[in-house]
């Protein structure tokens, strides 16, 4: 009895895989937004600083708006301690595109030390 359960309940988690793929094929055929920027970042995985990446969806069904955000930190720059980097995804003709992209600097001295701006810091 246990060996027919274990075996039913890996048909259907195999099942639920192959309904990801179709529903994957559905939304379209480029890549995800957080494979599009990993791809431009290819320095995101082999330097040794401190990287946050988060991707958003505008809704969990039929997402036609993405974000994502990388936020870079340990930095080996005196001037700069966080880079903040997001980037805005549209769904259009069944290809994620960027629609915007937006770079913001934490400076480690001077004035502005707490917050991110858009000036490079010096």
């Amino acid at each position: 009895m246990k060996k027919l359960f274990v075996m039913a309940t890996c048909v259907g988690l195999l099942a639920g895989c192959a309904t990801t793929k179709d529903l994957v094929s559905k939304v379209g055929t480029s890549h995800t937004p957080l494979e599009q920027v990993l791809k431009a970042h290819p320095d995101l995985k082999t330097e040794l600083n401190t990287v946050e990446i988060r991707q958003v969806f505008n809704r969990v069904e039929s997402p036609n708006v993405a974000q994502v955000m990388v936020l870079q930190a340990g930095l080996m720059d005196d001037s700069v301690s966080a880079i903040r980097t997001t980037y805005s995804f549209k769904l259009q003709d069944k290809d994620w595109k960027v629609v915007n992209k937006k770079e913001e600097f934490k400076c480690a001295r001077g004035k502005n030390t707490k917050t991110f701006q858009t000036a490079l810091c010096s």
